[in-house]
């Protein structure tokens, strides 16, 4: 397994089946899991779950009771991912099944070299959402002493052994 990416669905029932048949339509590759993570959903998005996975060999989902965050779901689908490379995206269309293939054909044209940590960008957002979004690179590149673009865009890849390294704590 090269790759593993968490899509936490909080109350997603009407995207699910969306970016499943999105998934299908490009994913001709084996090496690439999904996993959906139920986040606590209280609408039917368990449901939409268990109809449509059987029908997506690629997919497979955790189940979080209660919502307790975005990146607590997160963390949940990590712990269950099996690829070498493991990443995130959200569910409601910010970022398309098809930059996750793009990310996926930039490891391997570079051999799945483990130094490299592949990252979205988001485009076409609101002046000011862009603003902030400046300034939190700005504090991050000052902060970590290298120029970071936009850390919360999606998706994002790296190695998995950077968790059992302890450089990502769960």
């Amino acid at each position: 397994m090269k790759m593993s990416i968490i899509i936490p669905c909080y109350n997603e029932e009407e995207n699910i089946p969306i970016i499943l048949d999105k998934f299908d339509n490009i994913l001709t590759n084996e090496d690439i899991e999904i996993i959906l993570v139920n986040n606590g959903s209280t609408d039917s998005s368990d449901e939409v779950l268990r109809r449509l996975l059987p029908k997506y060999l690629f997919a497979r989902t955790v189940l979080v009771p209660i919502n307790k965050g975005y990146g607590y779901g997160i963390l949940q689908g990590l712990k269950e991912a099996k690829g070498d490379f493991l990443g995130w995206m959200h569910a409601d269309m910010q970022t398309t099944p098809s930059d996750v293939l793009k990310s996926y054909k930039i490891l391997e044209e570079n051999s799945w070299n483990k130094n490299i940590f592949v990252k979205g960008r988001r485009r076409k957002r609101p002046l000011f959402k862009r603003i902030v979004t400046f300034g939190m690179s700005l504090f991050e590149s000052i902060l970590f002493g290298e120029i970071l673009h936009d850390i919360g865009a999606q998706p994002n890849f790296f190695l998995k052994s950077f968790l059992t390294a302890g450089l990502i704590h769960l």
